[in-house]
C-alpha cells in the first residue's frame, strides 16, 4: 500500500467540495435542522493554532449533525471592527478597511485550505454597512424604550495622544502607545442599560445547563446584593452620605466611613484642613489608574482621615470619615460604613490605623459580648452590645429586618438589592467601529437619525495620525442637517464597542 500523503488529494477534494456546493443549506420545513456558530475571527493577521483548534471542534459538530440527518447551517464571518485595526492604520499610514480587507482574505485562504465545511455563501463581516446597520437599528430601538442614554463617565485619558483607552491599554498606569501618565477624565458617554436586564440574567442561569464553576462565574459578573441603603448625616455641613451593606444587623458596628478618593464630598470635608495634602496624594496615585489596577491592588490598603466625622443614623454617635483607596467611587454609593470587628477588609484597615474594632456580634448565643476580637468574625451571629432596646439578641434575617424597619422608620435607610452589573459604557474615541445614529442640534438637542437614514456609514476622508478621534477630521460626516427642523447641526462622533 502507498502512502497517503494528505497534500497530493486535499487541495483536489477541496475544490470538488466548493464546485459541488456540497455543504451550502436550504431551509426544508421537513427536515430537522440545526445551526453550528462560532467565535468569529478577528482579522489582525494569519491564523494561528488557537483558530484550528476552535474551528475543528465546530466543523466535527456540523458533520457529524449532517451525518444525522440535519441541514446544517454552518456560516462564517469575521469580527472585523477594533482598535487593532487602527493601530495598523496609524503605524502603516494606510486605511483600517484596506488593511482589514487584506487580512480577511488572508485569513480566508487559510480557514478554506484548512477543509472546514462552511457556506461560504453566507460570510458575513461587521465593518459591512449592511451588516452593521443593525447594530445601529438596535441602537436606536433602546434609545426609544429608554435604554440607551448619554451621561458623563470618568473614563482613561491619554493627553499627548488626546484619546480614550480601554483598561488593558493602561499599563502601570501609563499609555502603551506613548508611555505617558494615564489621567481620569470626565466625558460624555453612550451607555445601554443592561443593569434593567439583571433579574432576568440571573433567572435564566437556571435554564441552562451550564457547568457548576461557569454559572458560578456569571452569578458573580451578575452579582446580586440584598440589604440596605444606609444615610449617614455629616457633622456640621448639610451633607449626607448613603452607604450600601449586605449586613445591615452590624450597623452598630460601625466605627467609620471611608470614601473612594475621588467621591465628591472627599474633597470638600478635607479643604483647607491639615487633611488636604494628604488626600491629594492619594487621589492623585489611584486617578492615573485604571479601574482594573484598582480592584487587583486592592490588598494594598491605604487612607487618610478628613478630620470629618459622620452621624451614626440609630446610635448618634459621631464617627470618623476616613477616604480609603479601596473604595471606588463608581462601585455602589462610593461610600462604605466600616465594621471592623466583622469585616476583614475593615479590620486589617482598623487594625493598620489604630482605629476602634467594636463587637456587635457573638457567634453562638451564650458567647460573651465582652469578648476581645483577634479577628473580624463575618459570619451571621447574634446581635449584642446596640445600646437600644429591641437588638440585642435577634438573629440572622430577624436582626436585618430589625434594623431596616429601625431606619425606615425615621428616613435614614431603606432595604433594598443591589447589583455588580452596571450600565455598558458602548462608546468608543475610535474610528472602526459602527457609528452611534445620532446628531447634535443647537435647538432641538439629541435626534435620533431616522430608520430610513440607515446605516451611517464611516466615511474614507479621515486622518489617521494618532491624536484623538479621526472622525472629528471628517467635515463630511460631522457636518449634517437636522432631520427635525432642518438647521445645520453635527453628528455624533463616538463609535460603539466591538461587543454590540
Amino acid at each position: 500500500m502507498s502512502d497517503y500523503i494528505p497534500q497530493n488529494t486535499e487541495e483536489s477534494w477541496q475544490k470538488a467540495w466548493e464546485d459541488s456546493g456540497i455543504f451550502n443549506v436550504e431551509y426544508n420545513e421537513n427536515n430537522p435542522t440545526f445551526y453550528c456558530l462560532e467565535m468569529y475571527p478577528y482579522p489582525s493577521g494569519k491564523m494561528h493554532m488557537g483558530h484550528v483548534r476552535n474551528y475543528s471542534i465546530g466543523d466535527a459538530v456540523a458533520r457529524y449533525k449532517r451525518l444525522m440527518g440535519f441541514d446544517v447551517l454552518y456560516p462564517m464571518g469575521f469580527d472585523s471592527f477594533g482598535m487593532p485595526a487602527e493601530n495598523a492604520a496609524i503605524e502603516e499610514g494606510g486605511h483600517p478597511h484596506d488593511i482589514t480587507e487584506r487580512n480577511m482574505a488572508s485569513i480566508t485562504e487559510q480557514i478554506k485550505r484548512m477543509g472546514f465545511s462552511y457556506d461560504w455563501r453566507r460570510l458575513v463581516k461587521s465593518h459591512d454597512p449592511q451588516y452593521y446597520r443593525w447594530n445601529q437599528w438596535f441602537f436606536l430601538k433602546f434609545l426609544e424604550k429608554g435604554l440607551a442614554y448619554q451621561e458623563f463617565a470618568p473614563v482613561n485619558w491619554c493627553e499627548p495622544c488626546s484619546t480614550v483607552l480601554a483598561n488593558e491599554q493602561v499599563k502601570a498606569g501609563r499609555c502603551w502607545r506613548c508611555n505617558a501618565p494615564v489621567i481620569q477624565k470626565g466625558m460624555s458617554q453612550w451607555f445601554l442599560d443592561i443593569t434593567k436586564y439583571a433579574q432576568e440574567l440571573l433567572d435564566g442561569l437556571e435554564t441552562i445547563s451550564f457547568p457548576e464553576n461557569v454559572k458560578a462565574l456569571q452569578q458573580d459578573w451578575i452579582g446580586k446584593s440584598e440589604g440596605a441603603e444606609i444615610e449617614f448625616a455629616v457633622e456640621g455641613m448639610d451633607e449626607t452620605i448613603r452607604v450600601f451593606t449586605t449586613r445591615p444587623d452590624t450597623l452598630f458596628g460601625v466605627t467609620f466611613v471611608t470614601l473612594a478618593p475621588e467621591h465628591e464630598l472627599a474633597e470638600k470635608l478635607v479643604a483647607g484642613t491639615q487633611y488636604e495634602a494628604d488626600w491629594k496624594a492619594l487621589h492623585n496615585e489611584i486617578i492615573v489608574m485604571s479601574e482594573f489596577d484598582r480592584i487587583k491592588n486592592m490588598g494594598k490598603k491605604k487612607g487618610v482621615p478628613t478630620g470629618a466625622f459622620a452621624i451614626h443614623p440609630l446610635s448618634g454617635e459621631k464617627v470618623p470619615i476616613w477616604v480609603g483607596n479601596f473604595v471606588i467611587a463608581s462601585y455602589g454609593t462610593g461610600a462604605v460604613m466600616a465594621v471592623p470587628g466583622h469585616d476583614e477588609r475593615d479590620f486589617d484597615f482598623a487594625k493598620k490605623y489604630d482605629i476602634p474594632i467594636k463587637r456587635v456580634l457573638v457567634m453562638t448565643e451564650d458567647d460573651s459580648a465582652d469578648s476581645e476580637l483577634e479577628e473580624a468574625e463575618c459570619d451571621l451571629g447574634w446581635m449584642v452590645n446596640s445600646g437600644m432596646d429591641g437588638f440585642d439578641g435577634l438573629y440572622g434575617d430577624d436582626a436585618k429586618s430589625a434594623v431596616c424597619q429601625a431606619l425606615e422608620n425615621i428616613g435614614a435607610g431603606n432595604s433594598t438589592i443591589n447589583w455588580k452589573i452596571r450600565p455598558w459604557l458602548i462608546s468608543r474615541q475610535r474610528y472602526w467601529g459602527t457609528p452611534i445614529p445620532i446628531i447634535h442640534c443647537d435647538s432641538c438637542g439629541v435626534v435620533p437619525v431616522p430608520e430610513d437614514q440607515l446605516p451611517v456609514e464611516l466615511p474614507r476622508d479621515v486622518v489617521f495620525d494618532g491624536k484623538g478621534n479621526p472622525l472629528e477630521s471628517s467635515e463630511s460626516f460631522c457636518n449634517v442637517i437636522c432631520p427635525k427642523c432642518g438647521e445645520p447641526a453635527r453628528r455624533e462622533t463616538d463609535t460603539m464597542d466591538t461587543f454590540v
